[in-house]
């Protein structure tokens, strides 16, 4: 959590302080603490996290706060010195959060961290089509090695299959029931891992 905190305050530092164009990429399954969450709803909202800036840090702060307010005929305060570094922060600071939809989780992190929502531009990934996941299939399979040869092409399209057949019942499963269940690419993804490990761990077994 800690490395967290000082990698967050590097890459606001570098927004603000030396004015630099800053992408910060989160995904959710680096969330290790809630706590993470709160910090990023709170750049989101405010540009800043509480508690986060030490003593010496104060000095760069200081520095191009002061710059600002005196070629915007501001007061040099404090607080207005902060205030500008933070308008910085803002204007140069894009976050980039991945999340899946999969879930309780989900619903409950939008409820309990509303800039997710009100700060955010969300786009939704629509499903891969088939030649998405006939492509990425066949890269995953023979990434991990499971030597299919001649099987390869006609283990990658029963996957492909497998993956639409999920989406389709789970629109009936919607219109039937009014709840959501998401297939999501990380599904596919985790159906050919979950396939080459019990490949290998079979193979082992047999010899």
């Amino acid at each position: 959590m800690q490395n967290w905190r000082e990698d967050a305050k590097k890459a606001l530092m570098q927004a603000g302080a030396e004015n630099r164009q800053t992408s910060f990429l989160f995904v959710d399954t680096q969330i290790v603490n809630e706590q993470m969450l709160e910090d990023i709803n709170n750049v989101l909202n405010a540009g800043d996290i509480p508690n986060l800036y030490k003593t010496e840090d104060m000095e760069p702060i200081n520095k191009v706060g002061r710059q600002i307010c005196q070629e915007k005929g501001i007061q040099v305060t404090i607080m207005n010195m902060f205030t500008c570094y933070l308008g910085q922060v803002k204007r140069n600071t894009h976050m980039i959060i991945a999340m899946s939809p999969i879930g309780a989780i989900f619903s409950v992190r939008l409820r309990m961290f509303p800039s997710l929502i009100n700060n955010c531009t969300i786009d939704w990934f629509a499903e891969w089509p088939e030649e998405a996941l006939l492509g990425v299939g066949k890269g995953q399979i023979i990434a991990k090695n499971c030597e299919l040869d001649n099987d390869l092409e006609s283990c990658v399209q029963m996957f492909s299959n497998m993956h639409r057949s999920v989406e389709v019942l789970a629109t009936d499963f919607k219109a039937e029931l009014g709840r959501s269940t998401y297939v999501t690419p990380t599904s596919f993804l985790e159906l050919l891992t979950a396939y080459a490990k019990i490949l290998k761990e079979k193979r082992v077994y047999v010899t």
